[in-house]
């Protein structure tokens, strides 16, 4: 049978919205507890709430298990109370085993030593010793790529460096169990590679992980077993593929509002416009039977209309179009629309056609760029207008993953 390393049982967490009555509760309770008062019917009381309700959850060994959720879910409050920065208002909490926590950045590091001076500090709290630290010290160093300044004080490290050196303590002393949340976002793609594989490497030797992010495409490839929290509640646990697309579907219903009030896709805002030249008059959106709609599935025809106004008369223009997704990474681009066949002036109307899109269950952004053939741009735009796809339950069983931002249309034969 597998061990288990951590058990959560309806674990509850309050906090206070104003500060002055929060340090006056926090010593009401700090009294209750030396009377020894008991906190098993904890009530809130004004201007608290709860921002974990009723947790139940266990995490077996050798298991990476992703934890999601939007914002202020109560992720972070979670991974604290396992990790027992704080403690829980309800309910019970029994770690086995040592457990390390790379939670903020930064965290767990004194700014005015130096970087090796808080390797051999973590490693005390883990309870090794310093000739054991030593030993480690090589591995961590070369993980990090962090010799040349490890003897500096960590105040003058970069966010990129905090987060190197955190995660390469974190992994090379091998606690029982690793808490990760989104810090690694802040390392470079090399690094974040790295660490990946790292995990990877962790859950062979018998190390559990619970790691947090927003991207769902990583948390697939990466875990088994997900856990998606919203409003401190629990709403699924299971196989990583089903629950980040129930947490995608439900994402794009909390979106429902913000995209009907982009119904007609106007779009005044540009990092870069020259207004006298050129202006973006509408966006909208058309699917394969000619409606005008914001939702499509994966391989849906998707086309794009584009109404601009030149306001001057324009030679040689390039058109261009990109898609980013939720978190604004760019998915694709598009090929340059050449418009030098005669001068550009006036109301103009370009269609874009995706044929049957390859785009996963999510919310899409669409940029738009104008140039000249000499690299002059008179119009640059990440967001003119956006789109969802709809989860489709009969693709993810199909292709038994929601990884990656797109889906192969590949072809399989086996040949004797």
């Amino acid at each position: 049978m597998v061990e288990t390393l951590v058990t959560l049982n309806n674990v509850s967490k309050k906090f206070c919205r104003r500060l002055r009555r929060s340090l006056w509760y926090g010593i009401l309770d700090i009294f209750a507890e030396l009377l020894g008062s008991k906190r098993a019917n904890v009530k809130l009381r004004k201007e608290e709430f709860w921002a974990l309700k009723d947790i139940n959850f266990e995490l077996k060994k050798g298991e990476l298990v992703g934890l999601i959720g939007a914002n202020g879910a109560g992720k972070t409050t979670l991974l604290k109370l396992m990790s027992g920065l704080i403690k829980p208002d309800k309910g019970e909490i029994a770690i086995r085993g040592k457990i390390q926590a790379l939670i903020a950045l930064g965290a767990g590091f004194n700014p005015i030593l130096t970087g090796r001076e808080n390797i051999y500090i973590n490693g005390a709290v883990l309870g090794f010793t310093r000739r054991e630290v030593d030993a480690l010290m090589k591995d961590i160093l070369e993980f990090s790529e962090m010799e040349e300044f490890v003897d500096m004080p960590v105040q003058s490290y970069s966010s990129g460096m905090h987060v190197r050196l955190g995660f390469a303590v974190a992994v090379n002393l091998k606690p029982d169990i690793l808490i990760v949340d989104e810090v690694l976002a802040v390392g470079d793609a090399s690094f974040r590679r790295k660490a990946r594989n790292k995990m990877m490497e962790l859950l062979h030797s018998g190390i559990s992980v619970i790691f947090v992010s927003h991207n769902m495409a990583l948390i697939s490839s990466l875990t088994s077993r997900c856990i998606y929290l919203d409003r401190g509640r629990v709403v699924a646990i299971g196989p990583s593929d089903e629950v980040t697309s129930l947490y995608l579907s439900d994402s794009i219903k909390r979106t429902k509002e913000a995209a009907s009030h982009m119904k007609n896709m106007w779009m005044e805002a540009a990092y870069l416009t020259i207004p006298e030249v050129f202006g973006m008059d509408r966006v909208g959106l058309i699917d394969g039977e000619g409606r005008e709609v914001g939702e499509f599935r994966t391989f849906d025809d998707i086309i794009v209309v584009f109404e601009m106004d030149f306001r001057q008369k324009l030679e040689k223009v390039l058109l261009a179009m990109t898609i980013r997704d939720q978190v604004d990474d760019v998915v694709v681009s598009s090929s340059k629309l050449s418009m030098n066949e005669k001068p550009n002036e006036g109301k103009v109307r370009v269609e874009c056609r995706m044929v049957k899109n390859r785009f996963r269950e999510g919310n899409y952004n669409i940029g738009f760029y104008v140039s000249d053939f000499e690299g002059g741009s008179f119009y640059k735009s990440h967001n003119v207008g956006s789109f969802t796809i709809l989860a489709d339950m009969r693709l993810i069983r199909h292709q038994d993953s929601t990884q990656g931002f797109v889906v192969m249309d590949a072809n399989w034969e086996v040949k004797q």
